[in-house]
Formats: structure tokens, C-alpha cells, sequence
């Protein structure tokens, strides 16, 4: 008894002792709140929070300060479609048909076969097309009554089953789900199947107003030089589209809670420990177990239900974009046997999450911040943590890391311009601006594009999406008739969008399309990798 009261003490000192490189990541990134907490053999054994949840009015963050959870709301989901196979009202491998008939893909092979497993591991080879509902300025571009059309007209970009692909359209579909086999909302389901049974207090995903909340951390974005820029409010919850995939709120206490009722669920399943009581959670076993390889290699990569699976000693996958900032990710190395690494992290503008479960030796990790940093500190922190977990005998200098990934960070933007720069042809010109003007439209969804004449950009053009001025960008000439919609980091982040996930270039240019007799006829935006280039056309009306 005594050594294990020596190892657990050794254990939190270790923990306890990070606590100034945290503060300091917290400020190099432009992190202005963060609170955290360690699990270990089914309780809390760290906790700590630092900064503040409202910078303005300096009010601290603390253990029940909610935060949104972002894409973290996937493992939520599948816990709740856990719940709904333990009552018998489906099976993993019922056929989503049978529950949505109006399933109607590109591909006859998903229509006849994709079940609830394939939605959740994200192998059913369809598009991500983000773009489509996700604008700027905390803004929707599609209401949750245009799920089902929009899922159905995805494009094929994978094999099924074969080919993995992460994708927010299966799992909103999966809410879908929920909400028909149970005959409730999304948000009722997942209160009544899982926050009400772990006693979770600070969880929900029905609408919330962040300004007469109690406890609310509000978001901010790290500008350039460090400082923090207020963001408006995501607006996912469970009345919007994307709730299953990435709405709702939680805290660290909740969330801490949640991980310790997964991992005795899952140790209860797999029968490495028995409880007393049968868990609250159910079949996780099934949402933890890895059901299709993220990346070849000879350590396991997978992905489960909601969750990253990675076999250590190695990088994880999971714990947001890090590895764009930096030339080399560590390598997390256990000193003894630790088994696999669940994790998984959520962004949404304004706020990085993220979890990490070591099952095999019953610990847990649970980060929440409240920015759009340079760099995902939430990624960092965690790390760091579970490297005091797993005793790594040569612990990573994550402070370094971090100032490394903030400097590269913030001159991603600049440098992926003069990457586009190095590629332009030079010399030619356009059309006079009123040969572009005009609203294009996607054909099969009917989602537009307006380019609009704009003295105050550099080509006299700017281009809304859905024709918003919220969603307006200022046009670049490119080459040709190739225009560029590319912004400043600064400005990105200050309009919510994500300046941490990688630049592609083809996201940016919008191709106008001449017809025999020379007329500006069509646009081709390239914005779903995989997805065949005639299915990327709008045409002028």
C-alpha cells in the first residue's frame, strides 16, 4: 500500500509540476483561458485552471466554466447510439435504409449496405463538404431541414468501406437516427441516455445564451502578435444542422466525469475490471475498439466511434493540427507497457477541447481552452500531460514546441501567398470586372455564388457565398481568369474562420469558365478533394 501511495504521489508531482510550462504555452499561443484535469483509477487526481473565460471582465476560468466542445460532441453521439443498441431499438447493424428511407446517394453500394458503424467510423466514402454549411462570422449556411438533401447529393470520393474519410455529415446523419428511433430531439435523447445518468451538470446542447450564463468561457481569436480578439458565439446546437457532429457544451468537470464512466464502462466490457454496478454507459467496448486504419504503418492508427486510436509508443493523431506548425511531433513514449491511446479533440472558432483515455491503465486527460491560438494549446497541454501519465523517460520540451508552432503560425498564411505567388503566370489580365459579375449556382443543390463588384478590393471584385454579405470575400487577380479569395490570417481568424486546419490551394481560387463565344459562362471551384471536377461547376444565370 505504501508504494502504490509513493507512486501515486510521484505521479502528481509530475503533474503538478507542469503547471508554469502550461501558463506559459497558454501565453505564447494566445490562450487567454484553460482549465484541465487527470483521471487515475476511476477519480480525480489533478486538476487545475488558469486565465480567464472573459478577458474583459477578468472573471477566472474554473472547473464547471462551460465551454463548446466542438467535434468532442462526436463521441457523445456514439455514446448515445450506444444507449439506443442496448435497449434493442437498433442494431450496429441495421441498415440505415430501413430507418431513413429517403437515403438516396451518388452510390447504390452506400444506399443498400451503410449501417450506423460505417457513419460513425466515417468509412462510407462520400464527400466532407464542409464549405457547404460551415461560413464565417458564426454563421450556418444551411438549416438542419437540409440535411438529408445535401447528404444525399455528397459526392463520391472514396471506396466504401475501404477508404477512410473524416466526414460531419455522418455523424449528423447519425443524429438523424437518434432522433427517429427514440422519437425525440437529439438533445433530449442525449440528456435523458447520458448526461442525466453520469449526473453531468454543465452539459447540453440545447440552445444557450452564452451572455446570461453563469459560467461561460467566450471565445477569442490570437491575433498576429499575441493579442486576443473577441469572437462571436458558434451557433451549433441542437436545433441546427451539425449538432451531432460538433455542437453542444460541456466543462472540464463534466467532461472528467464522462471519461472515468467510459473508461470503467470499457473495462467492464472487455473484462480487464468488473464493477460493482452495472455501468452507465453501454457497448463501450464497441465505441472504443478501432473499426478501420487511419494510416498504414506497423503501430496501429485506427479510428473507433468519436475517437482516435493510437499504439504507443508513437505520434497521435487526435489532438488537432499541431503538426503543420512544427518540422517534428513527438513521439509519446510510455516507460513500461501502457496499451493504446483513445483521444480525440474538438475545434470550433474560438474554442480547441480535447480528451485522451489510457483504458489499460485506468487514466484520462480532459484540456479545454477558449481561442483560436497559434497553435492548439489544448493539443499541446495534453500531451505534456500524458506524458506525465505514462512516464516518458525523456519528457518533450513542450513550451518549445509550442513557441515554435506560434511563430510558424502566424506566418502560415504569408507563405502559403507565396507559395500561390510562385505558381502564378505573370503578365496575364483579366476581363473588365463586369464580365464576372453575376450569381452562379450549384446545379444539383441549388447553393450560389455571387460575385459582386467591390471598389475597395484589389480586383474590383468580391465574391458571398449563398450570396451573403456576411460570408462576402474580396477578390485577388490570380492568372487569366483565375481570382483568389485568400484573406490575412488576421482576418480569417477574426471572422471565425479556422486559420488552424492546412491551407489547400484549390479551397481558394475561384476559376471563371468561358464559352464559345467567349462569355463568362460557368465558375469551377475545386473545394472537395476527391469529388469529380464536373460535379465543382456553377453555372452564370
Amino acid at each position: 500500500m505504501g508504494e502504490l501511495s509513493q507512486t501515486r504521489t510521484t505521479l502528481e508531482e509530475r503533474l503538478q509540476a507542469l503547471s508554469p510550462a502550461i501558463q506559459s504555452i497558454c501565453q505564447v499561443a494566445g490562450a487567454p483561458g484553460i482549465s484541465l484535469a487527470v483521471t487515475h483509477n476511476g477519480e480525480p487526481i489533478h486538476r487545475a485552471s488558469f486565465g480567464f473565460r472573459h478577458v474583459e471582465d477578468k472573471k477566472p476560468v474554473t472547473g464547471s466554466t462551460q465551454f463548446p466542445i466542438g467535434t468532442m460532441a462526436k463521441t457523445f453521439t456514439a455514446a448515445a447510439i450506444g444507449a439506443l443498441v442496448a435497449e434493442g431499438r437498433l442494431t450496429w447493424e441495421t441498415p440505415i435504409k430501413d430507418i431513413i428511407p429517403e437515403l438516396h446517394t451518388a452510390s447504390a453500394t452506400v444506399n443498400e449496405n451503410l449501417t450506423i458503424v460505417d457513419l460513425l467510423s466515417h468509412r462510407a466514402g462520400l464527400g466532407r463538404s464542409n464549405f457547404w454549411w460551415q461560413g464565417a462570422d458564426a454563421t450556418l449556411l444551411l438549416e438542419k431541414h437540409d440535411l438529408l438533401s445535401y447528404y444525399n447529393k455528397l459526392p463520391i470520393t472514396g471506396q466504401f468501406r475501404a477508404d477512410w474519410g473524416y466526414s460531419n455529415w455522418g455523424y449528423a446523419l447519425a443524429g438523424e437516427v437518434i432522433e427517429r428511433v427514440s422519437g425525440k430531439t437529439y438533445a433530449q435523447y442525449l440528456r435523458e441516455s447520458v448526461y442525466l445518468p453520469l449526473g453531468l451538470k454543465d452539459s447540453t446542447v440545447e440552445p444557450l445564451d452564452p451572455t446570461t450564463a453563469a459560467d461561460f468561457a467566450r471565445p477569442y481569436a490570437a491575433l498576429d502578435d499575441g493579442s486576443l480578439h473577441p469572437m462571436p458565439q458558434p451557433p451549433i446546437n441542437g436545433n441546427t444542422i451539425m449538432a451531432p457532429a460538433l455542437g453542444g457544451v460541456s466543462s472540464t468537470d463534466d467532461l472528467t466525469w464522462y471519461s472515468i464512466a467510459l473508461l470503467q464502462a470499457f473495462r467492464h466490457e472487455s473484462g480487464m475490471e468488473k464493477s460493482r454496478s452495472p455501468p452507465a454507459l453501454k457497448n463501450a467496448l464497441h465505441q472504443l475498439s478501432g473499426h478501420i486504419f487511419t494510416q498504414k504503418a506497423l503501430l496501429e492508427k485506427s479510428y473507433a466511434f468519436g475517437w482516435y486510436r493510437t499504439q504507443l509508443p508513437n505520434t497521435v493523431l487526435g489532438m488537432g493540427w499541431n503538426s503543420i506548425y512544427v518540422k517534428k511531433m513527438p513521439k509519446l513514449t510510455p516507460r513500461s507497457h501502457v496499451g493504446p491511446l483513445i483521444a480525440h479533440g474538438g475545434s470550433l472558432p474560438g474554442y480547441h477541447v480535447s480528451i485522451a483515455l489510457l483504458p489499460e491503465i485506468n487514466s484520462s486527460v480532459v484540456v479545454c481552452t477558449n481561442s483560436i491560438a497559434l497553435g492548439d494549446v489544448s493539443g499541446w497541454v495534453s500531451m505534456a500531460l500524458i506524458e506525465a501519465l505514462i512516464d516518458t523517460p525523456e519528457p518533450s520540451d513542450y513550451l518549445a514546441l509550442a513557441t515554435e508552432a506560434a511563430g510558424n503560425a502566424v506566418l502560415n498564411v504569408k507563405r502559403f501567398e507565396q507559395k500561390l505567388e510562385s505558381t502564378r503566370k505573370i503578365g496575364t489580365t483579366p476581363k473588365p470586372r463586369d464580365n464576372y459579375i453575376g450569381r452562379y449556382r450549384d446545379k444539383e443543390r441549388g447553393w450560389v455564388i455571387d460575385v459582386r463588384a467591390q471598389d475597395a478590393a484589389p480586383s474590383g471584385l468580391e465574391v458571398a457565398f449563398q450570396g451573403l454579405d456576411s460570408q462576402a470575400w474580396y477578390l485577388s487577380h490570380h492568372e487569366h481568369d483565375t481570382f483568389s479569395w485568400l484573406a490575412s490570417r488576421e482576418e480569417q481568424a477574426k471572422r471565425g474562420r479556422m486559420v488552424t486546419y492546412p491551407l489547400v490551394a484549390d479551397h481558394f481560387k475561384i476559376h471563371f469558365q468561358v464559352d464559345a463565344s467567349g462569355k463568362v459562362a460557368s465558375i469551377l471551384w475545386k473545394h472537395e478533394a476527391g469529388a469529380p471536377i464536373e460535379q465543382q461547376y456553377f453555372i452564370k444565370e
